[in-house]
């Protein structure tokens, strides 16, 4: 079962194990997400999740993540049943499910600001050792516009409507699928240059 210290432990790692990790591709290798193909007829991204390997791990229970050591959830959002956006290949989706989403704030701002790096470590991973994939890390200029505006300013948590859709924000947003044998649980992390916010949906 997920607890604190398996995102902390990103935070103990040896200077060596930073930089080779930073090294290597987000993406694995030997996995292709065809998600940036576009259907001419329809629109809309097609997205084949037999793609994502179903892992073998234990994950827990919804929303199976908790804040990264020194840093703490806050105005966290419960959902039964919300249909959310997600990035794939830079390419928006909408999804059906239980969500949670919350903006992520350093504990003792006093002590250093937050970080997007230690924070985005620590989730990917956490996430990874799941067994889930990440299927993007940018969000394509002109997709807000494509979904609509108060549509994706409705669903909260997205750091690209909340603080604004700049260079910044589009280009940081990460997205994670888990494929467990029983569901999908898709996972956002968007950051701005002060914070960040999470969403997670299962399907």
């Amino acid at each position: 079962m997920m607890s604190v210290f398996s995102i902390a432990a990103c935070n103990t790692e040896s200077k060596k194990e930073v930089e080779r990790e930073d090294s290597t591709s987000l993406n694995k290798p030997g996995i292709a997400v065809s998600a940036g193909t576009e259907n001419s007829d329809t629109g809309k991204v097609a997205f084949d999740i037999a793609k994502i390997p179903v892992t073998s791990k234990e994950i827990g229970s919804f929303p199976y993540l908790s804040a990264p050591v020194k840093y703490k959830f806050n105005d966290i959002s419960r959902s039964d049943l919300k249909t959310v956006h997600f990035a794939v290949d830079g390419k928006l989706i909408p999804l059906e499910g239980k969500t949670y989403s919350s903006n992520i704030y350093k504990i003792q701002e006093s002590e250093s600001p937050f970080n997007m790096q230690v924070v985005q470590r620590a989730y990917h991973n956490a996430i990874t050792d799941f067994g889930g994939v990440q299927v993007s890390t940018m969000l394509l200029p002109g997709q807000i516009e494509k979904i609509g505006k108060k549509i994706l300013e409705d669903e909260g948590d997205h750091a690209y409507t909340i603080i604004g859709a700049n260079d910044y924000t589009l280009k940081h947003v990460n997205t994670y699928v888990i494929r467990t044998t029983k569901t999908e649980v898709w996972i956002e992390l968007s950051f701005y240059q002060n914070g960040g916010y999470i969403y997670i949906l299962e399907k």
